[in-house]
């Protein structure tokens, strides 16, 4: 190719990515209402989080009480749709972290999902 004729092409290229981008930003700024890979149960509301195994020993042990799992809850929540992704943290369940046993990993239902 000459010289002209590569930059033309960088042009048309550089010109065809302005047009898109705005496309792939609109896209990127509609949230989608579910959980990101790993996270296997799927949206949870904060009842489903409380009955829960982990939960429940949490409770029964004296480590945290309804009330906290549930401010836990909402401030994972972020966009308000009462319901957050948990999945079993293995790796602080095997640490001799304390109270590991009980934690669960949470994140809100539309975190690193596009």
């Amino acid at each position: 190719m000459t010289r002209i004729k590569k930059i033309a092409m960088a042009a048309l290229v550089a010109a065809l990515m302005l047009v898109a981008a705005p496309a792939g930003a609109q896209a990127a700024g509609k949230p989608v209402y579910s959980c990101p890979s790993g996270f296997d149960g799927g949206p949870q509301t904060v009842e489903q989080i409380l009955a829960n195994p982990r939960s429940q020993a949490a409770l029964a042990a004296g480590v945290v009480s309804e009330a906290g799992i549930r401010a836990g809850f909402a401030s994972v929540d972020k966009n308000g749709t009462g319901r957050i992704c948990a999945k079993v943290s293995y790796g602080l369940a095997t640490s001799n972290k304390p109270n590991g046993q009980y934690l669960l990993n949470l994140v809100d239902d539309n975190s690193s999902v596009r």
